[in-house]
C-alpha cells in the first residue's frame, strides 16, 4: 500500500476532492417575497450602518418587478432602485453579494445572469443616492 502522507498523494487527494466540489453552476436561488418585504443581500449593510442593499420582488419565485434597492438601514425606507442590476438569474437575496468600501462611499454588487456568468456593478454613494460608476461587467476568475 502506498504512503498517503507523501506530498504527491496529498495533492492527488486534494485534486480529487476539488473535482467533486459543486461549481458555480449551482441551482437557482429564489425567494418568494411577502408584500413590502425587502431582504438585505449578502454583506448588504454598509460599514457605517447608514445604508443597506435589499432585494424585493413579487409573484412566483420573486421574478415579477424584481429589483435591488438602496435602503436607509435605520428606517428601512427605500431610497431608490438600482436599475442597472438587470436580468438576474436568481431572486434569492443570498445570490447577490455586496462589497463596500471601508468609508461606505462605494459598493460593488455581484450576481449571476446565467448559470456560469457573474457580473458586477459598482456604485458611488453620495448625498443619500447611488450613482453607477461602472458595469455591469463580466467577472472572471470566480
Amino acid at each position: 500500500m502506498k504512503n498517503l502522507r507523501s506530498p504527491v498523494a496529498a495533492l492527488a487527494c486534494l485534486a480529487l476532492g476539488l473535482a467533486f466540489v459543486p461549481s458555480q453552476a449551482r441551482a437557482t436561488s429564489n425567494y418568494e417575497f411577502k408584500p413590502d418585504e425587502f431582504v438585505v443581500i449578502t454583506n448588504g449593510r454598509s460599514p457605517d450602518g447608514k445604508y443597506s442593499i435589499a432585494a424585493h420582488g413579487q409573484g412566483n419565485l420573486g421574478y415579477d418587478n424584481f429589483h435591488l434597492y438602496l435602503m436607509n438601514a435605520s428606517t428601512g425606507r427605500k431610497i431608490g432602485a438600482l436599475e442597472e442590476i438587470k436580468d438576474p438569474l436568481d431572486t434569492g437575496p443570498d445570490a447577490f453579494s455586496a462589497e463596500w468600501s471601508a468609508d461606505s462611499r462605494q459598493v460593488s454588487i455581484t450576481y449571476r445572469v446565467d448559470r456560469r456568468e457573474v457580473v458586477m456593478v459598482r456604485y458611488r454613494i453620495e448625498n443619500g443616492r447611488a450613482t453607477r460608476i461602472s458595469g455591469p461587467v463580466k467577472v472572471t476568475g470566480k
